[in-house]
C-alpha cells in the first residue's frame, strides 16, 4: 500500500445531450428513459466506457503518517475514484464553474466547519475556544464539467483543469483558523475516516486468506454488484499488515467456475489489473496487484492466496441516491 509509481492518462471525449423529451444521454448513461426512474434503471444504462481506465485519476497511491501510524492512501483513492466515475459529467457545454468546496467535501466525505468549545460554562467569555468540526455527507452532488476529461484545460479563460484546481486546492478561513484543503489532504482525511473504524477490526485478525465459504460469499456479492454496474470496493488481505483497497469493475467466468476480475488499482491506475478466483480451492489471487509485496515483480506467481472483503457498501448507496435525485431533476427540465 506504500508503493508510489508514475502514471499516464488517456483522454475520453463524450457528448452530452437529451436524446428526446423522455430520455437522457450524457457521459455516464446512454438513452436513459425518464419514465419510472429508479437506481436500477439508471445503472442499467451506464455506458460500457464510463468506468474505463481512461477515466482514472492519473495519480498514484502515496504513504503518509496519521496519529503515529504509517498509512497509504489507497482506500481514500479508491473511494474518490468511484465517486468521480459516477458523479463527474464531462463535455457539458453549459456547465458553470464547479464548486471547489463542494467537490473537496465529496472527496473527504464530510463538510468542514467550526465548533465553539467552552471549557468553563461559568465564565464562557474567558474560556471560549474553537475547533474544526466535520459533518458526514449522506448525499453528494453531480459535478458537471465543460472539459472532455478531468485533466485537460477546463476553459480558455482559466487554463486550469478540474484535476489541476483540485490539486491546487484553497486556503479557507474557518473560524479563527486558516485551513488548507486540496485533493491530497482530502484523500488522506478520507483514508483516515475509512481506516479508523471498529468495523475494520476483523480485517486485522487472522492471517491472509479466508475460508472458502467466506470467499464464495464475497465473490457472489461482487459479481452481483459488477453485473448491475454497482462498483464495489474490496480489501485484498495478503497478511495482517499488508492490505490494499481496489475497485472491481468487470469479470469473466469459465465453465469450471474460475473467475477473472478486472480492477482499478491506485498503485497502477494507467490500466486495470487482474484478480483471479480459483474454484477448486475457493481462494483469490492477484499477483498483478499484490505480487510486489512478496517479491513477485513479474505478476505471475499464483501461490499467495488473499482474503477478500467487500467494504463501503453504505457509501455506494449515497452515490446511488445522488444519481436518482440528479436524473429526476434533469427529466423535469
Amino acid at each position: 500500500m506504500k508503493k508510489i509509481f508514475v502514471s499516464t492518462f488517456l483522454g475520453l471525449c463524450l457528448t452530452t445531450h437529451s436524446a428526446s423529451a423522455k430520455t437522457v444521454t450524457d457521459s455516464l448513461v446512454a438513452n436513459l428513459s425518464c419514465d419510472n426512474l429508479s437506481v436500477s434503471s439508471i445503472l442499467l444504462k451506464v455506458r460500457p466506457t464510463a468506468f474505463s481506465s481512461a477515466n482514472h485519476m492519473p495519480i498514484k497511491n502515496w504513504a503518509f503518517s496519521s496519529g503515529g501510524i504509517g498509512l497509504a492512501a489507497c482506500w481514500g483513492m479508491s473511494s474518490t475514484q468511484r465517486k468521480l466515475f459516477y458523479l463527474l459529467r464531462l463535455n457539458e457545454s453549459k456547465a458553470a464553474d464547479f464548486d471547489l468546496t463542494r467537490a473537496l467535501d465529496i472527496v473527504r466525505g464530510t463538510s468542514v466547519g467550526m465548533m465553539m468549545m467552552r471549557a468553563d460554562s461559568a465564565y464562557p467569555n474567558d474560556n471560549d475556544t474553537q475547533r474544526l468540526n466535520e459533518t458526514k455527507l449522506k448525499e453528494y452532488s453531480v459535478i458537471p464539467l465543460r472539459e472532455n476529461n478531468i485533466v485537460t484545460e477546463w476553459g480558455r479563460n482559466t487554463g486550469l483543469s478540474f484535476l489541476d484546481r483540485m490539486l491546487k486546492g484553497k486556503t479557507y478561513q474557518i473560524g479563527n483558523q486558516q485551513v488548507y484543503r486540496g485533493l491530497r489532504t482530502e484523500v488522506e482525511r478520507s483514508q483516515e475516516l475509512h481506516f479508523y473504524r471498529p468495523r475494520n477490526i476483523g480485517m486485522g485478525t487472522g492471517s491472509g486468506p479466508r475460508s472458502a465459504k467466506e470467499n464464495a460469499d464475497s465473490l457472489k456479492l461482487m459479481m452481483f454488484n459488477m453485473s448491475s454496474n454497482r462498483l464495489p470496493l474490496i480489501n485484498l488481505r495478503l497478511n495482517t499488515t499488508t492490505q490494499h483497497i481496489v475497485i472491481p469493475k468487470t469479470f469473466t467466468k469459465d465453465d469450471k467456475g474460475n473467475v477473472w476480475i478486472k480492477a482499478y488499482d491506485s498503485n497502477q491506475p494507467e490500466k486495470d489489473q487482474l484478480i483471479y478466483y480459483a474454484a477448486n480451492n475457493g481462494q483469490f489471487y492477484s499477483p498483478q496487484i499484490m505480487g510486489s509485496f512478496v517479491g513477485d515483480y513479474s505478476g505471475t506467481d499464483y501461490t499467495h492466496p488473499l482474503g477478500v472483503y467487500v467494504v463501503d457498501e453504505e457509501e455506494r448507496g449515497y452515490i446511488e441516491q445522488t444519481l436518482l435525485k440528479y436524473y429526476k431533476g434533469v427529466c423535469q427540465k
